[in-house]
């Protein structure tokens, strides 16, 4: 870890960290995930071309016997047959009902796969579009980060810049303050001198008046 002082070591841990944060975001840019092209469709809905035919002719009819010994006759076969008659009318009644019960699920089926897929395409486009914002946001943190960096560093200057002019202003005073007490030690030092100068001139005034009054 360098140290705060360590500019050459700093500048470089800094671009190391740009060159990882860059490919980080490569990264991510490459793994959005897009709408392929090949999207399923919804599958085709049920044949039904058959459904109406078979609803209409399920039903065996059998002919009227009719008179005479070719009635008699028929009459007596289709007695015979009538069991298979029957049999053959109730399979094609199941399997009709069995069709036309498919028919209403296998458009509800086609119906919610269709709304699915839509669902599904329509999620993984605003996924996409998410995805691509983020990838456009991380982008903009480095200048920004830059920015905020410039910033500081104006308002660093700009102090710098106060407390020098202040350190500046505050050094003028002290000397000027120095100045004037110079100035006054030497007025005080002056006046000193004076009185002493006047003291003795008084002390010789008086030894002169002390003497001429012992004077006769």
């Amino acid at each position: 870890m360098p140290g705060p002082d360590d500019l050459a070591a700093l500048k470089a841990e800094r671009e190391a960290a740009d060159r990882e944060y860059n490919e980080a975001l490569t990264r991510l840019d490459r793994a959005i995930q897009r709408v392929p092209g090949n999207f399923p469709h919804p599958p085709p809905g049920p044949d039904e071309r058959q459904v109406t035919p078979l609803n209409a002719l399920w039903k065996i009819d059998v002919p009227p016997a009719g008179g005479g010994w070719r009635g008699r006759f028929y009459a007596a076969v289709r007695r015979a047959v009538a069991p298979l008659f029957e049999q053959q009318r109730a399979f094609n009644s199941a399997l009709v009902d069995h069709i036309n019960r498919n028919v209403s699920v296998a458009r509800e089926t086609r119906e919610a796969i269709g709304s699915g897929l839509v669902v599904q395409r329509d999620t993984l486009v605003e996924l996409e579009h998410f995805q691509t914002l983020l990838v456009v946001f991380l982008q903009q943190i480095t200048p920004y980060v830059d920015t905020r960096d410039r910033d500081v560093a104006g308002l660093l200057r700009g102090l710098s810049g106060a407390i020098n002019a202040v350190a500046d202003e505050l050094m003028k005073r002290s000397e000027a303050m120095l100045a004037r007490d110079r100035r006054h030690e030497m007025t005080v030092s002056d006046l000193g001198s004076r009185m002493a100068a006047l003291q003795a001139q008084i002390v010789a005034l008086q030894q002169a008046l002390d003497a001429r009054e012992r004077t006769p």
